[in-house]
């Protein structure tokens, strides 16, 4: 039984981290098509809650490819 019970386990969290990255690239291509194609960023998280998030790195970091070095 102590079997089954972590096999469930870790299912239960490996499709929750996948379904996690799944809303996460949504949410990344969103940003992106509205940049390139409107040139707005109004997002549907910037609809829903008037902010956007900051996809490419933090305001302090420099960027380069979607990274940040301090």
């Amino acid at each position: 039984m102590h079997r089954r019970e972590i096999r469930a386990f870790l299912i239960s969290f490996f499709t929750t981290l996948l379904l996690i990255l799944l809303f996460l690239g949504i949410a990344v291509v969103d940003y992106e098509c509205r940049k390139i194609g409107f040139g707005d960023e109004k997002t549907l998280i910037y609809q829903i809650t008037g902010k956007n998030l900051n996809f490419a790195c933090n305001s302090t970091g420099i960027c380069y490819n979607y990274s940040c070095y301090f």
